[in-house]
């Protein structure tokens, strides 16, 4: 059977129920939008009236607890979601803990290119991406016990491993969907879309995946009055167009300058997480391109020095971000990373899709990546996902790297993955003083306190974990390790009841 009719050349214009007649219990719907930014909101209020049940979902973000993906969790229509992450919405995340549904995470680069391996026909590609963590060892939750005790009682299974060139890899698989709900700005009627400002995200990847495509639009118009130069994705892979009665848009953090106002000073100018983003800004040289990431790294942005040109990334699909906007400037369609509202510089600036925008970071285009992470070794080891009986909110949590208050962890920037070279770690700044742990390569960050080589523990108020020891003494972490047998090992800050090589190259990965 063919996937698509020859025969169809234009797209059904439908209303909301009418276009969702077909969609049946138990189907895969990829979803589009970034946040709120270019989400199908029409789409998912029919889906959840129309009380389907047994969906996948595949989303890069799964916000809106009130009016995304929320009212389904809620309504106990979800069987599964494939996504990066979902601690910012509590409707998901509490009957998730539940054991309600299971959950696949993916890393969102590799998550909107398993989507378009699909539209693009090929079953499976290998990634860098991974190697050596829970995501190809198998080790992420999939499903909780029932109850609340969020004891997991399914894990994932470990990926197919390979090497290229001396370099490891994990195998992903083709991410096709039955559905695609995707929102743009305008169509014509041959299925042409047209997105705003940073809408197209995860819009295009997920409408090439599906064997059907509804795409909710602010407005239709006839075939041939669209610009052809302007068309971001063809009508071959748009079957339904949706046009709303009521336009609605929305931010998720819609964040305003005023003028005149830096946002280097103010009573908040020295906290932690201001402290962590002004050292990090002096890594920045001028003429960099760089991609800034979520949470702290968009707080970067605001202390780098006006005299170093630099262009700004966002992995959701803007090259050249501007400052946030004044509250006249705001634009729900213009966001970043963080899903903040910003603006696009006025220097030069280019807009596209997440596909490419992760394509960028992973073929090595960019100079710079600045990441947001819960916890960081000093061997750079860097832990954002999961630890076991908690529910992680990255934007909060990644305070606790550099606050002083993680209980003599030592903060460092890595530039490479985690087999890759020793991270280099700043040690010019007043703010980041050195720790004496043998063999350390940390700093704290300003008003941290030093560990003084011996760790921390519980008579310090801190958890009982150490991330290094002094010289000779004994630690009841140094044990050898359970995948090769190598010794020393050392704690694994992501997970607790897992350990690794001290030098990490020891270890071979697991077998399938």
């Amino acid at each position: 059977m063919l996937r698509r009719s020859l025969l169809r050349f234009k797209p059904a214009i439908a209303t909301a129920a009418e276009a969702l007649h077909d969609v049946t219990d138990g189907v895969t719907i990829a979803l589009g939008g970034f946040g709120f930014c270019g989400f199908p909101f029409e789409l998912l209020e029919e889906l959840n009236k129309k009380g389907t049940k047994q969906l996948t979902l595949i989303a890069g973000t799964t916000s809106g607890p009130e009016n995304g993906t929320g009212p389904l969790a809620r309504d106990g229509q979800i069987a599964k979601v494939i996504t990066s992450y979902v601690g910012e919405n509590s409707a998901l995340t509490d009957r998730l803990m539940n054991g309600e549904f299971a959950i696949e995470f993916c890393p969102m680069g590799t998550l909107v290119d398993r989507l378009r391996a699909a539209g693009a026909g090929l079953p499976a590609f290998y990634t860098p991406t991974g190697y050596g963590t829970a995501v190809a060892e198998g080790r992420l939750p999939v499903r909780f016990v029932a109850g609340g005790s969020m004891r997991v009682a399914e894990y994932s299974q470990p990926r197919e491993t390979r090497q290229f060139n001396g370099r490891w890899c994990t195998l992903e698989t083709a991410l096709p969907a039955d559905f695609a709900f995707v929102r743009a700005w305008k169509a014509d009627t041959r299925g042409n879309l047209v997105f705003r400002g940073t809408t197209q995200n995860f819009n295009l990847a997920s409408a090439k995946a599906a064997k059907v495509c509804i795409a909710e639009v602010e407005e239709i118009v006839e075939g041939g009055e669209l610009d052809p130069k302007t068309v971001h994705l063809p009508g071959v892979y748009v079957h339904r167009l949706v046009r709303p009665p009521n336009i609605r848009r929305a931010a998720e953090f819609v964040v305003e300058r005023r003028p005149g106002f830096s946002s280097g000073t103010g009573k908040n100018a020295h906290a932690s997480r201001n402290l962590i983003a002004r050292r990090a800004a002096l890594e920045i040289k001028d003429g960099m391109t760089l991609n800034l990431g979520i949470g702290i790294p968009n707080l970067v942005a605001s202390y780098i020095p006006p005299e170093v040109d630099v262009v700004l990334q966002g992995e959701n699909g803007l090259l050249g971000i501007g400052p946030y906007p004044l509250p006249e400037e705001v634009d729900p369609d213009v966001t970043n990373a963080g899903k903040q509202t910003v603006t696009v510089s006025r220097s030069g600036a280019s807009l596209f899709d997440s596909a490419e925008s992760f394509g960028m970071i992973r073929g090595g285009h960019l100079d710079l990546t600045m990441l947001g992470a819960l916890e960081v070794s000093s061997n750079g080891d860097i832990a954002s996902w999961w630890v076991p009986g908690k529910v992680l909110k990255v934007q909060r949590a990644v305070v606790h790297a550099g606050d002083g208050a993680a209980g003599g962890l030592c903060v460092c920037a890595r530039v490479e993955g985690r087999y890759a070279r020793q991270p280099r770690v700043p040690r010019d700044d007043t703010k980041f003083q050195p720790c004496v742990c043998e063999g350390c390569e940390g700093v704290h960050c300003g008003g941290g306190r030093d560990c003084g080589g011996r760790g921390a523990g519980p008579e310090d108020g801190a958890p009982a974990r150490r991330v290094c020891a002094p010289p000779g003494a004994p630690s009841e972490h140094q044990e050898s390790c359970r995948v090769c047998g190598g010794a020393p090992a050392r704690l694994l800050l992501w997970n607790r009841q897992e350990r690794a090589c001290k030098s990490q190259s020891h270890c071979p990965p697991r077998s399938p």
